[in-house]
């Protein structure tokens, strides 16, 4: 495919100076303000005889209907507006990542270690069939695998040829706005994707099998969401519905203002059912739990804030919950030089007080998005304050640089990985602090379609919280997009 695309794609970057990617630190992070609404290129006012590429973190977000009178500008063009009668059309994408990575210390040194590096591929193709503005289908075929990992092979490391999503869907036009009804295997990222996020970081991808309807009206959007967890294995096409995790839910937002001012507030009820969950301090039971999140984000000039609450209750076993989390940003961005942003984020998960007053205080995640690029621990029982620094040399570069202080919320609670695994227990240590991590990433944008980057993260683990290893993690990757 590169030999096939590479002399279109050579013209086509040199015609256009693209917008620089979302660096691997916003993946797997936090954005600290909402970005301003970027419209259909169905709906741009002029359509240009080349179009950039404007690739979306979930490829069904992209519409390429307005490539109608400017297809033949170049192969990718062709290939996004594929004209069959009328209005209907079709649609072709694809990835490639290619990514090394060094594993040290993992899980902050217990089980099972890979110390001499591993390397991992990830391949997906995508087909979009669009009916007279009313109708679609959608089919992303995902292929992930990873060579000589020698520590713990899961399904985000490694899943043969599956359906990584696969729905239809209806439009109805309501005024301004409409309506959309989505049935099938999706991605899904609502808000900042504190609750549900499509797991940029890992090898595989994360889909979820749905009914979504979702309205716009205006700066006013929502929707209604019910189905279930997708059961993920390393074969080939045996991923399948997992009917022991269900979950229903409901989301509105309303955008403020333009340009410089801006601001978003956003609301997510979901009501999810699992049929096993475990804790530090609680054996596997049912856990049944209501999750609310309250989130607002806004620009004002050079300052951004992002802050969400989250409230969880409902049982788990014989026991009550009763858990939070609370994470926000506030930041400060200079338009001029290297455009430099400085930030610091603080996230609060709570943990279990007392292992006998009947109640399960452990916040426990759905879908989240990692809390760093390769997911060292979850936000359960955990309490972070980090700064941040950005800075933007060039156009097609981006650099980032945090550090962070780790602490156990509760005393009486463990340390988990973003999965729910216990990597420290409760009873190990009376000690609060964990220990500290240093991250630093890069991204370069060769053309439009490729991208070379980079992403390292050191933790040192705190002498009451030993026997164990600090945690080195380090990859380079490359990723072509079309």
């Amino acid at each position: 495919m590169f030999d096939l695309l590479a002399p279109v794609l050579a013209a086509s970057a040199a015609q256009a100076t693209p917008a620089p990617p979302p660096t691997p630190v916003e993946v797997a992070q936090k954005e600290e303000a909402p970005a301003e609404a970027q419209p259909p290129l169905s709906q741009t006012s002029e359509r240009p005889k080349t179009p950039k590429p404007a690739f979306r973190p979930i490829n069904h977000d992209e519409d390429y209907s307005g490539f109608r009178d400017v297809r033949d500008a170049n192969l990718w063009t062709r290939l996004k507006y594929l004209p069959i009668v009328g209005k209907t059309y079709a649609t072709l994408g694809g990835e490639l990542r290619l990514r090394p990575e060094l594993r040290l210390g993992e899980r902050w040194g217990r089980g099972p270690q890979d110390d001499d590096g591993n390397f991992q591929q990830r391949s997906r193709i995508w087909g979009d069939l669009q009916i007279e503005g009313l109708f679609r289908a959608f089919v992303d075929l995902e292929h992930a695998t990873s060579t000589g990992l020698d520590s713990v092979v899961a399904p985000i490391e490694e899943g043969r040829l599956d359906f990584n999503q696969a729905f239809v869907e209806a439009h109805v036009p309501v005024g301004k706005g409409r309506i959309t009804a989505r049935l099938g295997r999706q991605e899904i990222g609502i808000g900042n994707q504190t609750v549900f996020d499509m797991r940029e970081g890992a090898n595989t991808r994360r889909s979820l099998d749905l009914l979504r309807v979702m309205a716009t009206q205006g700066p006013w959007d929502g929707g209604f969401l019910t189905g279930h967890a997708v059961l993920e294995k390393l074969g080939t096409f045996d991923d399948k519905t997992n009917h022991d995790y269900d979950l229903t839910g409901f989301h509105a937002g309303r955008s403020f203002g333009t340009g410089a001012r801006t601001g978003r507030a956003e609301a997510l009820f979901v009501s999810s059912d699992r049929a096993s969950l475990a804790f530090d301090s609680e054996a596997a039971a049912r856990d049944q739990r209501r999750t609310l999140s309250l989130r607002y984000a806004g620009k004002r000039d050079a300052w951004s804030i992002d802050v969400e609450g989250i409230r969880q209750w409902g049982s788990f076993g014989d026991l009550d919950i009763d858990a939070y989390y609370v994470t926000g940003t506030a930041a400060y961005g200079w338009q001029g030089g290297w455009k430099p942003r400085l930030a610091l984020r603080v996230d609060v998960g709570s943990g279990d007080k007392n292992p006998n007053d009947g109640k399960i205080g452990t916040y426990a995640p759905l879908f989240p998005k990692p809390l760093t690029y390769n997911g060292d621990l979850g936000p359960h029982n955990l309490t972070i304050i980090q700064p941040q620094l950005s800075i933007q040399p060039t156009a097609k570069l981006k650099l980032d640089v945090s550090a962070a202080g780790l602490w156990r919320t509760s005393t009486k609670d463990g340390v988990y990985s973003l999965g729910g695994q216990v990597l420290r227990r409760g009873d190990e240590s009376d000690s609060r602090f964990f220990g500290k991590r240093a991250t630093a990433a890069g991204q370069y944008a060769l053309n439009p379609f490729m991208t070379l980057g980079f992403y390292t993260i050191y933790g040192d683990v705190s002498e009451k919280f030993k026997p164990g290893r600090d945690l080195y993690y380090a990859a380079t990757y490359l990723t072509f997009r079309f």
